[in-house]
């Protein structure tokens, strides 16, 4: 207990009482508020935005300036009259010549055209010719309007600019900048303009991380070459979103999809600057390598080429095997030594890691307008396969077995598939997996009566939804891509290991001349090797890089709940061009029994969902359930708040509401509902 006597006389208790003079200064600032953070500064580079002008006045109601200029038509009268009711303008002292001038100058278009003067004493006469342009105003009022709900004082500074663009040193402390793509009225490509801008825009910023950017605009070009924009641009998809504006101008987006698609881009900013250096050091670490290698080979020239030569035919092998396997670990070599390359992939795996929940699954998937099944199984098919062209038939041989065997390693090397003309599901084809010393017998001495040996395989044929389920224990050659005709079709083949066909060369030549069996591509020795090892022994487990590989479904999406019509709702696609609108189709990710939407389906189906779900009395947050659909779901409980999810199958996407199933909402609550066509 303190003595309060002793304080007044300077005792034991006032060196209590007056302890470090820090104590009250901390003790006074927990008192005081923090001061507010400054406000997130957010860009809208668009001119209509900034400021209708003259010259939208002139491309949107052509006539208007041509038939004001006659003072005498009724329509010039009827617009001063408009004037003359706006404060502060005192258009009652102009004379005709006075009025004529402004009437048609730039600052009448803000304070008489769109003033609410207008709408009162405008005429009909007066308001047709102006309608075009009118309607557009009161269109970018209301896109105006949403900006401001979804960045408000005094959390945001939200700026509407004009033209120019603003270079990387203006916008670098923004949150974020959303660009119109139509700014340079007359260019012949405004979106090539564009992807220069954004390019200039990543170089100036180079180690500085970028603000999220979104593209706007109301042509479709914009939504057509979006899958341009990234690479040409040189910016990360996660940092680069393209928003057209009349899909901005949905009911179920405005205010809140703005403020749901910042949110995601805020939060990914990082991950999207470590992936643009790293595009940027790998580019340059590219540039580097092809100088080094091409170095390399002029000072090695022909005498090392020889000797390469001299070694694959000394065994009777591919020559293009042995030569691409030097130039590519060459250039690879150069590619891994430069350092800004290992440091660039560190960042890049520190920021994916990040991403990650405590038991290693990705608890933020990150964001990208890109979902291109192509080019994903295109990369694991040229991991796989050689690239280089396909060696001429080996059943047509001119001198016969004799020549054909000693040219086998040319003809048929190891590692090549063989199929068939009628390939589909279910097919056998055949991989090549003699090993190589005993092919340089075969040729050595030319004798057609040595054995070949092949690994049965069983083809599954891909389509765009295809996402076989692939154990860990199976041996799987990803993507054989296969011209037959003018079409070309994609298989995965599965070893079927163990299961092998041996046979003298000569035999098997005729039974590939009677039953048609053509080499359709040649899998790289590595792979090939696996195959050996797994006939060798069947207990192990191939060695092999997982490779994730996306299947697509298309979908329609429908809201089940017992008191809409028919217990259900569909989201509308309403760029469709019919009379009835259909439900819209959308891509849906699926891995196994792992489901998920792409980038801007998830966005979409998220503030649909939310818009609905506010008129059956459920809450949802769009942020939260944006991210859970992009994620991707197993379990119908999987997404957040009160809200299951299921996956059903329709015989025809023109009839998806068939794929239903009433019962799944039979005990009450609501379902979100994917129907895929099987």
């Amino acid at each position: 207990m303190i003595d309060q006597n002793a304080q007044s006389e300077g005792g034991a208790g006032a060196e209590v009482g007056d302890a470090d003079p820090q104590f009250h200064a901390a003790e006074q600032a927990q008192a005081e508020p923090l001061p507010p953070p400054d406000p997130k500064v957010i860009f809208v580079v668009d001119d209509e935005l900034f400021q209708l002008t003259r010259a939208h006045v002139g491309r949107l109601a052509g006539d208007f300036y041509r038939t004001i200029e006659d003072t005498t038509d009724p329509r010039f009268d009827n617009l001063w009259d408009v004037a003359r009711a706006v404060e502060g303008l005192s258009a009652d002292d102009w004379d005709h010549d006075a009025a004529s001038a402004y009437l048609t100058s730039e600052d009448a278009v803000s304070r008489v055209l769109l003033a609410p003067e207008f709408d009162r004493i405008a005429g009909k006469r007066l308001q047709d010719l102006l309608r075009p342009f009118l309607v557009r105003a009161r269109w970018v009022a209301s896109l105006k309007q949403v900006f401001q709900e979804a960045f408000p004082a005094p959390a945001f500074d939200l700026r509407f600019l004009p033209a120019p663009r603003p270079a990387f040193d203006d916008l670098a402390h923004c949150a974020a900048v959303f660009l119109d793509l139509f700014l340079e009225q007359g260019e012949a490509s405004p979106v090539r303009v564009v992807q220069d801008y954004l390019r200039t825009l990543a170089i100036d910023a180079g180690e500085a991380v970028l603000p999220p950017l979104v593209l706007m605009s109301s042509h479709p070009e914009l939504e057509q070459s979006k899958l341009g924009f990234s690479e040409h641009a040189g910016i990360s998809a996660a940092g680069l979103m393209v928003l057209p504006k009349d899909a901005l101008m949905e009911p179920e987006f405005r205010a809140s999809g703005l403020t749901l698609a910042f949110k995601q881009l805020d939060r990914q900013k990082d991950v999207a600057h470590a992936l643009r250096r790293f595009m940027a050091a790998w580019i340059e670490a590219l540039d580097a390598a092809k100088v080094k290698t091409a170095r390399t080979l002029w000072n090695l020239d022909a005498s090392a080429m020889q000797q390469i030569h001299l070694a694959s035919i000394s065994d009777d092998d591919p020559y293009d095997e042995h030569l691409n396997e030097f130039l590519s670990r060459e250039h690879l070599f150069h590619v891994e030594a430069q350092m800004q390359v290992g440091r660039s992939v560190a960042e890049l795996d520190k920021q994916f890691r990040a991403q990650l929940s405590a038991d290693g699954r990705i608890e933020n998937r990150l964001m990208s307008p890109l979902a291109d099944v192509k080019a994903a199984r295109s990369f694991v098919s040229h991991f796989t396969w050689f690239g280089s062209a396909l060696p001429e038939s080996f059943t047509g041989v001119e001198g016969g077995d004799a020549d054909a065997a000693r040219r086998i390693s040319r003809l048929l090397p190891f590692g090549s598939v063989l199929i068939q003309e009628q390939i589909g599901d279910g097919s056998l084809c055949l991989l090549h997996i003699t090993q190589q010393c005993d092919l340089n017998a075969i040729s050595r001495d030319g004798d057609a009566a040595r054995t070949l040996v092949f690994a049965k395989a069983t083809a599954s044929e891909l389509q765009a939804a295809s996402n076989p389920i692939v154990k860990t224990t199976d041996l799987v050659a990803k993507s054989l891509r296969v011209w037959l005709g003018a079409e070309e079709r994609e298989f995965d083949l599965q070893v079927n290991v163990g299961e092998l066909l041996a046979m003298p060369l000569g035999e098997f030549l005729a039974r590939a001349r009677e039953q048609g069996w053509r080499v359709a591509g040649r899998l790289r020795s590595d792979i090939t090797n696996h195959v050996v090892a797994a006939t060798t022994n069947q207990m192990s487990r191939p060695a092999s890089q997982k490779m994730i590989r996306p299947g697509l479904l298309k979908a329609k999406v429908f809201l089940q709940f017992a008191k809409f019509q028919d217990g259900n709702t569909a989201l509308i696609d309403k760029e469709s061009t019919e009379v009835r609108k259909p439900a819209k189709v959308f891509s849906v990710l699926r891995d196994g029994k792992h489901y998920s939407f792409e980038d801007s389906a998830s966005i979409e189906t998220a503030l649909w969902l939310v818009h609905h779900a506010t008129t059956i009395g459920l809450e949802l947050d769009a942020d939260l359930l944006s991210a859970a659909l992009r994620r991707g779901w197993v379990s119908e409980a999987d997404l957040p708040g009160p809200l299951r999810v299921r996956v059903r199958q329709c015989e025809s996407l023109r009839r998806a509401y068939t794929g239903l199933v009433p019962e799944d909402i039979a005990k009450g609550g609501a379902q979100l509902t994917i129907v895929f066509e099987k």
